[in-house]
């Protein structure tokens, strides 16, 4: 943590403004449940992307107002005395003391133009304890909350899609969407492009997963001339080609399964980043810088440096809420939530609320990055729409 703390102090603004990926994402994502592997590592800078991107095409999104914004709680006096000093909401654990990310996976392609999010997860942390636990939301979910009022009839995968179009506003609104649907502060998202997970994956040797049964998906095409791709049980190493294809195969058993196996391609990336020590975070930050967007701020990632050993790893709590603990067979493939038993849920293995919870000493903020800002750079690829 040393060398990476000195090399942050050498860096330019503009180069930490890409580098905080290097450490942002794998503090939230190692508690993930559905995001591809694409997010293991990486949180480049909500910067303008290119259109027509070979990597994914990333949408940016217009400054949200995330429900973790600074902000004050009246303090009601009866009297005209002097009143109390209002509470002050912290820039990233929002008034519940939590930092919880919203994290949207795209699958674009440029066969499969457009940003359906088939990946759709929530990840909260608590600073002071290291506890984290994550849920994801399966793309045939229908019937999903709007951010202010109504349902979204179609699969939620194509929502923030439809709220790009209507609001130009896309992930600040998935955020409101997804806060309402669960009675949950939303404070930040990551937005990451589908294909970049091989490019991550490479820049750290590939990673290594345990499956407790082989896996077997007999119709995934891994070229054009070779049909069908599995694991046995046991430990396997995975490349960056077949990182992406363990990431999206789901024909060997259901979409469910999928998710499942992006934890554990998640968690596996992490600990192979954790246990190199961080090495790679060069070859990272090349890697993600046309692959991921995001609204956390440029002047807390000292802060987040320093979050990023106090999640502790195997008592990470996560689950897809799929059939039949957490959903309904609405027709057909899709699906409707049991918002009550997931709520249930969140309230067991999330964080404790802290109201208004501030960091703890050893992780307290620094001022030493400068003002808050959000993360700004320049995009040699050209711009791209609105997220």
């Amino acid at each position: 943590m040393g060398k990476v703390m000195a090399a942050w102090a050498d860096m330019s603004s503009a180069a930490r403004a890409v580098a905080l990926g290097g450490l942002v994402l794998p503090i939230v994502l190692v508690t993930a449940v559905a995001v591809t592997a694409v997010g293991l590592m990486a949180v480049p800078p909500a910067a303008p992307a290119p259109s027509e991107d070979p990597i994914g095409a990333l949408p940016t999104d217009a400054p949200p107002s995330p429900t973790s914004s600074p902000s004050v709680l009246p303090s009601p006096s009866a009297s005209g005395s002097a009143q109390p000093t209002p509470a002050v909401a912290d820039e990233l654990l929002g008034t519940d003391g939590r930092l919880t990310v919203l994290l949207l996976g795209s699958d674009y392609r440029p066969a499969h133009p457009g940003n359906r999010t088939d990946a759709i997860m929530v990840v909260s942390v608590d600073p002071t304890t290291g506890k984290a636990a994550g849920f994801s939301i399966p793309r045939d979910v229908v019937d999903f909350p709007l951010p202010e009022s109504g349902t979204y009839g179609s699969k939620v995968n194509g929502l923030y899609q439809y709220l790009q179009a209507k609001t130009n506003r896309g992930a600040a609104n998935m955020m409101k969407a997804v806060g309402r649907a669960f009675d949950i502060e939303v404070d930040n998202y990551v937005f990451i492009g589908f294909a970049g997970v091989q490019r991550l994956v490479s820049a750290v040797g590939g990673v290594d997963v345990r499956l407790q049964k082989p896996y077997y998906d007999p119709l995934y095409w891994v070229n054009a001339h070779k049909r069908g791709w599995g694991l046995p049980a046991g430990k396997s190493h995975l490349n960056a080609a077949d990182a992406l294809i363990f990431a999206r195969s789901r024909k060997g058993d259901s979409d469910f399964g999928r998710a499942r196996r992006q934890q554990i391609l998640v968690i596996a990336a992490f600990d192979k980043v954790r246990k190199r020590g961080l090495d790679d975070l060069p070859k990272l930050i090349k890697a993600a810088r046309d692959t991921v967007r995001t609204d956390l701020p440029l002047s807390r990632a000292t802060d987040l440096f320093k979050l990023y050993k106090t999640v502790k790893l195997d008592k990470i709590k996560k689950v897809v809420f799929g059939p039949k603990a957490c959903a309904v067979r609405a027709s057909g493939y899709d699906y409707h939530l049991v918002y009550a038993k997931c709520k249930a849920w969140i309230k067991k293995y999330f964080p404790k609320v802290r109201p208004f919870g501030a960091w703890p000493a050893a992780v307290a903020p620094s001022p030493s990055i400068g003002p808050s800002q959000a993360p700004v750079a320049s995009s040699s690829s050209g711009a791209a729409p609105g997220s």
